[in-house]
């Protein structure tokens, strides 16, 4: 496990670092000189506190989503639980690891481990349907200001419906506590004896406590729901503002509109991108969605802003964030 979070850091860094290079080397050129003389540094320090903004949020929301589930974290535990979790997304394919770490670290904060997945996948559901009221959005009131470009738009609109097709999935298990249970009643009788039997009622306890999480949530009325999804649509809005800060920073004027567009359908994606961060594949992305909309001798510097703000840095807090919950965790094993 410990080498593959190794692997999956070293391929992202390397990709992302030299393709951007190489972006950036290719789009170089006597009008950039002209460009960064154009630098406004108290806008790209806005873009950080943007990000900080952001993590902040977020740990308000792992803490609330905890609390719907009976467990209490503090906001400063819950930030750490978020930087940890992005390490994981950003270090693993298709940030494959972004649920199970989370999962994990509920589970450590309180949670049992069955509650620890109800609430990983209540985070997951509530951002999802905050991206497809976005998706609503683009595609319905404002697609004819909102110019994607061809590429993009096809793009756009294949993965639009595969993320709307797994929001159903997800729904059905946060809608109707009692389904994942119910899947598990009806595994094969045979499997209930032998070597597998044991497996199968551990999963079945968990399966219990799943849907005894989410039947607690739902308890506690609709206002806990309320304000998560309130704090998701927060951390969103600003996360999608540091790009146009980023932008205004480098000298660069853009419509906000086509410079958040296409950041959104970059990120519906990004999953699907079998990279670790998507790395490589998201510099020469940004590349072809941006032409046009960014000038051309800027375009590297620019790509490479924002992966610095938006990736390299939240890489980095949550490598420090991971380590330091793994010593922590290994400082009290000691202890007992």
């Amino acid at each position: 496990m410990q080498m593959n979070w190794r692997r999956g850091l070293g391929i992202s860094l390397t990709l992302s670092i030299v393709v951007a290079m190489v972006l950036v080397w290719k789009t170089f050129d006597e009008g950039t000189l002209t460009n960064l003389g154009l630098l406004e540094p108290r806008f790209l320090a806005l873009a950080v506190l943007f990000l900080l903004v952001a993590i902040a949020i977020e740990g308000q929301r792992i803490r609330l989503v905890a609390a719907a589930m009976g467990a209490r974290i503090n906001w400063a535990r819950g930030c750490l639980i978020f930087l940890s979790t992005i390490f994981a997304g950003l270090v693993t394919p298709m940030g494959m690891g972004e649920i199970p770490a989370l999962t994990y670290l509920y589970n450590r904060a309180g949670l049992n481990l069955g509650a620890s997945l109800a609430a990983a996948i209540v985070r997951g559901f509530v951002t999802k349907l905050v991206f497809l009221t976005g998706i609503i959005w683009l595609f319905g009131l404002a697609r004819g200001r909102v110019q994607f470009g061809p590429v993009t738009g096809d793009l756009f609109t294949v993965v639009a419906l595969v993320f709307a097709a797994t929001t159903v999935f997800s729904a059905a298990y946060v809608l109707f506590p009692g389904l994942l249970q119910g899947l598990f009643a009806k595994l094969p009788r045979r499997w209930q004896q032998g070597f597998l039997s044991k497996w199968q009622q551990q999963l079945e306890l968990e399966a219990r406590e799943f849907d005894r999480g989410l039947r607690i949530m739902w308890g506690r009325g609709p206002w806990s729901l309320f304000r998560i999804a309130f704090l998701t649509l927060g951390y969103w809005t600003v996360w999608f503002g540091i790009l146009p800060v980023l932008a205004r920073g480098l000298g660069v004027k853009a419509d906000p509109a086509l410079l958040i567009s296409r950041q959104f359908a970059l990120t519906l994606a990004l999953p699907f991108i079998p990279v670790p961060g998507g790395s490589g594949a998201v510099e020469l992305a940004m590349a072809g969605m941006y032409q046009g909309v960014v000038p051309r001798n800027v375009l590297g510097i620019f790509i490479l802003a924002w992966r610095l703000t938006t990736y390299y840095l939240p890489l980095l807090l949550g490598a420090m964030a991971a380590l330091g919950s793994l010593w922590g965790y290994q400082g009290r094993n000691t202890e007992h």
